[in-house]
């Protein structure tokens, strides 16, 4: 295999990385959402139901209701923190765009077409961003394997 067509196959595999991490970053970002918004949704009615009931002896069932929604809040708002999954988003898409940057220069290079010099930095930077990257979801991979759409033309195009 010549120079050229490792610098085309890493390109390939950067560009699909990158998207990955940019469809784990959405999958983190969807999962912090339905954590975050019952979370709010459910602690804004407990909060206005107690100062409401403040004015007036609540019966039963509403006490137990504020109670239960308040439990509910406390473990959303606990699993949300705990689970990191903004600061998942975050690092996803910071690798993405680290892998996007890598696989611009992987273009750049296979432009040229002459001057290979600049292709182990380009490697030790892969390798090193691998390292630091966090790992991609199982979930994504399968999504990524089970999908037709996943092709080098839509990996291409989400590291443009």
């Amino acid at each position: 295999m010549d120079q050229q067509q490792v610098a085309a196959t890493w390109y390939k595999r950067v560009a699909t990385v990158a998207h990955g991490h940019y469809r784990a970053a959405l999958r983190y970002s969807r999962l912090s959402f339905w954590f975050g918004v019952p979370s709010v949704t459910l602690a804004t009615i407990v909060g206005t139901t107690v100062f409401a009931s403040l004015q007036q002896e609540p019966n039963l069932w509403v006490q137990i209701c504020i109670g239960l929604m308040s439990i509910a809040a406390a473990v959303l708002s606990a699993l949300q923190s705990f689970l990191g999954y903004a600061e998942k988003v975050e690092r996803h898409r910071f690798a993405g765009a680290k892998y996007n940057a890598i696989g611009r220069e992987l273009e750049l290079l296979l432009s040229q077409n002459h001057d290979w010099s600049g292709l182990n930095a380009i490697r030790n930077r892969i390798d090193a961003l691998a390292q630091d990257a966090p790992h991609i979801p199982e979930s994504v991979h399968k999504e990524m394997n089970e999908n037709p759409a996943w092709n080098s033309r839509e990996a291409q195009q989400s590291a443009a």
